[in-house]
């Protein structure tokens, strides 16, 4: 019993402490922490991100209904891509510069609930890549008085850099 009570008053000090220097973490903040609002973003620098082409309906019909991004570092790829969403050729972009991003938003039904594009730009994140940021707003299903209609909405984004490109996505409120 002796022992018992040991073990447990040592642990309970151990807890305690534990408890304290995790207050003391962090302490003097004003507001919580919150990771997603991370202040470095607002100060790194911006990589120029330019809209190549869109539209809400491919030219063929690809083997895959769900979102996709795709990164093209090459002419050859960035046609036979291209290729599957647009019956012309566009201009080829600068890959010795940049690199060309499709977002594909997939099939999408106007009347379930579905993510719509808002916006896409890119910052450096160290010295060899790219972070691109995608945002999209959510849109709830129309329930009456909807008709139905498939789109594909797709984008080809070319960001002006040869870096590692990293993404993230994000919903915008």
């Amino acid at each position: 019993m002796n022992n018992f009570l040991c073990t447990h008053t040592h642990r309970s000090i151990a807890f305690l402490l534990a408890v304290l220097l995790l207050q003391a973490c962090g302490g003097e903040r004003t507001e919580p922490y919150n990771p997603g609002n991370s202040s470095s973003s607002s100060s790194a620098i911006k990589v120029t991100a330019s809209v190549i082409t869109q539209g809400t309906a491919s030219t063929s019909v690809l083997d895959y209904s769900d979102k996709r991004l795709q990164v093209m570092r090459n002419e050859d790829d960035f046609y036979d891509i291209s290729n599957g969403y647009l019956n012309v050729n566009l201009p080829p972009p600068n890959f010795t510069n940049g690199q060309v991003v499709l977002l594909d938003l997939g099939e999408q039904d106007s009347c379930k609930q579905r993510l719509e594009f808002n916006s896409l730009h890119a910052e450096e994140a160290g010295d060899k890549s790219v972070k691109v940021i995608v945002s999209y707003r959510e849109r709830a299903a129309v329930t009456t008085g909807c008709i139905s209609v498939l789109t594909r909405p797709f984008y080809f984004y070319y960001v002006d850099s040869s870096g590692t490109l990293l993404f993230k996505e994000e919903l915008s409120k």
